[in-house]
C-alpha cells in the first residue's frame, strides 16, 4: 500500500502511540489532548504527554487497558489481580488493595468520571484515544494524580449513520463480539451506543480440579452517549456506562509455574454503573461556562484460596482457608469551570484564563469474610471484618495561559484542595484526618524554530495521608503522612514533514514518600496472615528520561520507539515492628529501561504489516522484599488485509513466548517443604493469538 504523506498521515499515523504533526503544514493532522482544561495541540504542550490512538489499541487487537501499557515510556503496573488496576507512572504508584483503602497516586478518568478505585473497568472498545500525563498533575486533577494520570475518551456521536462490527477469535478458546452505532435523531439531536463482549479461558490450568478455566475472563462493556447541540456555542454530553468484569482468579503456583492446585479457585469481579453529564456554552464573545456532574457505583469482589492447595496435599502440615474481599465504592463529583473566550483574555489581549471549583464525594464499604476449614472434618469457621471509608473533597484552581511573544508562552496554575476523612471499622478503630493541600504548575515554552519547541516545566503534586485499618497493626503501623512531590522537567518537542521526536527529562523530589510494606503473621496452623500497610519514608526522589519518536523513512515504511529511563530511590525509611531502618533504597515497581519499538510496512494497497519489540528491565516487586520480575522482551506482529469497507487482522503477542511475571511476594506457604520462607510470582500473558475482522458502515 504505497500512501503519500497526507493520506499517510490521515489512514496510518493516526494510529501511532504518539504521532503529532504541526498545525502549520496542512497536510499534517493535528493530535488534540482532550483530558486537560481545555483542548491541547499535543505538539505545542509544554508536558510529557503520550497519545496512544484508537487504531494503535487495534493493531494490538487489545481489548483491556492492561494490553497498551508497553507503548507508553516509564508506565508500568502491578498484577496480583485478574486485570491491571494498579499503575505506575515515573516509579510511583499504588501496588494492591486488600484492607484500608489505598491512596492512588495515577489517577484514571473514562471520560470524565473518576474509575482510579475501579480501573478493572478499563476497557478499550470504541475508545478514540488514551492520554497517559507523567507527573504531578496538581492544577487539573490534584490528590488524584500525585504521579500522573491516564485518561480514556470514547468516540463521539455523529450526525450521520455511522458505526462498526468487530469478531475476533484466538487461542485459549478466545472470543470476542462488538458493536457500535452513531447516527442522529434530529439536527440538533445525535447519539452512539457500543456493546463489547471479551471471554477466554484464561493462561493458567488446574491440575486438582483438572480444568483450564479457572482464571478465565468474561468482561461484557455497554456504552451510551447523548448528544444535544443547538450551536456551537451549545454542547451537552450525557453518557451512560455499564460494566460487568465476571473474572476467576487462580494464578498463583505452590509451583511457581501456570499449574495450580487450588480446591477453591477465588474471583476478581467487578459490576461497575456510572453516568456522567457535560455542559460547555459559550456566555458571550469573552466568556465561556462548563459544567460537569460524574457518579459511578462499583460492586467488587475480590475472592482467592489462601493455601492454593488442597486438603491431602501434605498430610499433618497442610491448612486450607479462603478469603473474599467484598467492596462496595460509589464516587459523586461537581466540577464548574468559567473560561475566557477570545474578547476575554486579559493582561493586553496575551492571557487565556480558566477558574472552578470541584466537589467529589467518595465511600469505600468493605466486608472481609475468612473461611478457615478443618483438616479433619473440612468444617468452615468464618472470621469478618467490616470498614467504611467516606472522603469529601472540595478544591478551588485556577490557571492562565500567556503568549508573551510570538515565541514565548508561559503557564500558570494553582489548586487549593480540602480533605474530611471518616475511618470506621468492626475492631472500634475510628479516624477523622482532615488535609489542607496546594498544587500548581509553572511551564514555559519557546519556539525556537518552525519545527522545534522547547519548554521547562516546574510542578507540585499531593497526596492525602490516612490510616491502615487492621488489628494487627501498632499505632505506628496505622498512621501515614501526607506526601508531597516537585517535579522538575524540561523537554524538546521537534517535527518536520517525516520526524517527530519528543525528549524530557525529569527530576522528581519526594517529601514523606509513600511506601508499602506486608507485614507476615504466622498462625497455629501454619498459615500466614498476610497485612499490607502504608508508612513513609523521609525522602524520594526519581529521575529520568523520556524519549518518543515517529521517522516516515518511506511513503511505505513508518518506524517509531518509546524509550523510558527510571531512577528512582527512597532515603531514612524508620523501623517499624519486625523492620529495621533502611537508610537508602531502590523504589519497588521502577524498570530502570521500557522500550517500545515498531515499524509498518505497507505491503501492497491492501496489505499492510506491524512489527514491534517491547523491552523492560527486571524490577523488584516490593519495598521490603527482594522478590523480582524477569527482564522481557516481547515481539508483537499484525498483519492486516482490507477489502473497502472490512479489515481483516491476523495478530500475535509474545510471539516467543516468553514467561513474563506481573506481581511477586515472598513468605512461606508451601506445606510440602514444611514452609520455608520462599518467593511466589504470578505469570503475564504468554503467547496469544487471533483472527479479527473489523466491518465499519
Amino acid at each position: 500500500m504505497k500512501f503519500n504523506k497526507a493520506v499517510l498521515t490521515s489512514a496510518i499515523l493516526s494510529s501511532l502511540h504518539f504521532p503529532a504533526f504541526a498545525e502549520d503544514t496542512q497536510n499534517i493532522e493535528v493530535i488534540e489532548v482532550k483530558g486537560e482544561f481545555k483542548t491541547l495541540n499535543l505538539k505545542s504542550t509544554p508536558a510529557s504527554i503520550g497519545i496512544i490512538g484508537s487504531e494503535a489499541i487495534d493493531r494490538k487487537s487489545a481489548t483491556h487497558l492492561e494490553e497498551i501499557l508497553t507503548s507508553a515510556a516509564n508506565l508500568n503496573f502491578a498484577g496480583g489481580t485478574s486485570r491491571a488496576r494498579f499503575f505506575q507512572i515515573r516509579g510511583l504508584g499504588a501496588q494492591g488493595e486488600y484492607f484500608a483503602p489505598v491512596n492512588y497516586p495515577v489517577g484514571l478518568y473514562i471520560d470524565d468520571i473518576d474509575f482510579s478505585v475501579m480501573a478493572s473497568g478499563a476497557t478499550l472498545f470504541d475508545v478514540n484515544q488514551v492520554e497517559v500525563f507523567r507527573g504531578p498533575q496538581g492544577t487539573r486533577f490534584g490528590a488524584n494524580a500525585l504521579a500522573g494520570l491516564i485518561y480514556l475518551k470514547s468516540n463521539a456521536p455523529t450526525n450521520t449513520a455511522s458505526g462498526k462490527l468487530k469478531l475476533g477469535v484466538g487461542n485459549y478458546n478466545t472470543k470476542e463480539i462488538g458493536l457500535a452505532y452513531s447516527n442522529g435523531l434530529t439536527k440538533d439531536l445525535s447519539y452512539r451506543v457500543s456493546a463489547h463482549q471479551f471471554k477466554n479461558d484464561g493462561f493458567i490450568r488446574n491440575d486438582y480440579l483438572k480444568a483450564e478455566d479457572t482464571n478465565n475472563r468474561d468482561e461484557l462493556s455497554l456504552k451510551g452517549t447523548l448528544r444535544f447541540s443547538p450551536s456551537a456555542d451549545f454542547v451537552w454530553d450525557l453518557n451512560l456506562y455499564h460494566i460487568n468484569i465476571d473474572n476467576s482468579y487462580d494464578a498463583f503456583s505452590l509451583d511457581n509455574t501456570r499449574v495450580t492446585y487450588s480446591d477453591q479457585p477465588g474471583r476478581d469481579a467487578q459490576k461497575s454503573n456510572a453516568i456522567s453529564s457535560n455542559l460547555k456554552i459559550k456566555l458571550s464573545d469573552s466568556a465561556s461556562f462548563q459544567s460537569i456532574f460524574t457518579y459511578a457505583e462499583s460492586e467488587i469482589a475480590y475472592e482467592f484460596d489462601i493455601d492454593w492447595s488442597y486438603i491431602g496435599i501434605a498430610p499433618g502440615w497442610e491448612y486450607s482457608q479462603y478469603e473474599q474481599n467484598l467492596r462496595d465504592k460509589s464516587n459523586y463529583t461537581g466540577e464548574f469551570r468559567f473560561m475566557s473566550e477570545e474578547a476575554g483574555l486579559i493582561f493586553n489581549d496575551t492571557t487565556s484564563w480558566v477558574i472552578g471549583a470541584y466537589y467529589q464525594k467518595s465511600e469505600d464499604e468493605l466486608n472481609h469474610r475468612y473461611t478457615k476449614f478443618d483438616i479433619d472434618t473440612e468444617t468452615p469457621s468464618y472470621t469478618y471484618f467490616d470498614s467504611n471509608f467516606e472522603n469529601e473533597k472540595q478544591a478551588l484552581f485556577v490557571q492562565t495561559n500567556s503568549q508573551l511573544s510570538a515565541n514565548f508562552d508561559l503557564s500558570v496554575g494553582f489548586r487549593y484542595e480540602q480533605h474530611q476523612m471518616t475511618f470506621a471499622d468492626s475492631n472500634k478503630i475510628t479516624a477523622s484526618p482532615d488535609y489542607n493541600m496546594l498544587g500548581g504548575k509553572v511551564s514555559l515554552g519557546y519556539k525556537l524554530t518552525q519545527d522545534l519547541y522547547a519548554y521547562g516545566l516546574v510542578s507540585r503534586g499531593y497526596m492525602t495521608g490516612g490510616v491502615s485499618l487492621d488489628a494487627n497493626l501498632t499505632q505506628q503501623e496505622r498512621t501515614f503522612e501526607p506526601e508531597f512531590l516537585w517535579n522538575y522537567e524540561t523537554g524538546l518537542k521537534y517535527q518536520n514533514e517525516s520526524l517527530f521526536v519528543r525528549l524530557a527529562a525529569f527530576y522528581m523530589d519526594r517529601e514523606a514518600a509513600q511506601i508499602t510494606r506486608n507485614k507476615v503473621i504466622t498462625n497455629e496452623d501454619n498459615s500466614s496472615t498476610f497485612i499490607p500497610y502504608t508508612t513513609n519514608a523521609e525522602t524520594g526522589f526519581s529521575k529520568g528520561l523520556e524519549l518518543e519518536t515517529n521517522w516516515f523513512a518511506t511513503n511505505a515504511l513508518e518506524m517509531y520507539l518509546n524509550l523510558g529511563y527510571l531512577v528512582a530511590e527512597f532515603e531514612n525509611l524508620p523501623a517499624e515492628g519486625d523492620f529495621a531502618a533502611i537508610e537508602a533504597g531502590e523504589f519497588s515497581q521502577t524498570p530502570t529501561y521500557t522500550l517500545n519499538l515498531g515499524l509498518n510496512l505497507s505491503i501492497t494497497d491492501q496489505l499492510w504489516l506491524n512489527l514491534e519489540l517491547d523491552r523492560k528491565d527486571e524490577f523488584r516487586f516490593s519495598d521490603d522484599h527482594d522478590t523480582m520480575s524477569l527482564s522481557k522482551n516481547l515481539v508483537n506482529a499484525s498483519l492486516n488485509i482490507e477489502f473497502d469497507a472490512l479489515t481483516v487482522k491476523v495478530w500475535g503477542r509474545n510471539l516467543f513466548d516468553q514467561d513474563t511475571y506481573t506481581q511477586g511476594f515472598s513468605f512461606p506457604n508451601d506445606p510440602r517443604t514444611e514452609y520455608p520462607e520462599q518467593s511466589w510470582v504470578q505469570y503475564g500473558e504468554p503467547r496469544v493469538f487471533g483472527v479479527t475482522a473489523e466491518y465499519s458502515f
